[in-house]
């Protein structure tokens, strides 16, 4: 088997290009994981906004008995 310098640099761009497609997927991956992380830790927030402004509305009713 004799190979030459075209067949192994045609091997390594082949290779190159398989690596790129895999970062390329990881990258996508990763992007919506975090957009899905950042979008629950946003919905945790307004709801802690929305259960303090409602425990200080019951401070403030029970304040008035």
């Amino acid at each position: 088997m004799n190979i030459n310098n075209e067949d192994i640099a045609k091997q390594h761009v082949r290779d190159l290009r398989q690596e790129l497609e895999r970062c390329r997927m990881a990258t996508k991956l990763r992007s919506k994981r975090n957009q899905a992380a950042n979008t629950a830790t946003t919905a945790r927030t307004v709801d802690g906004k929305w259960k303090s402004l409602l425990e200080t509305i019951i401070m403030m009713g029970r304040r008035m008995l």
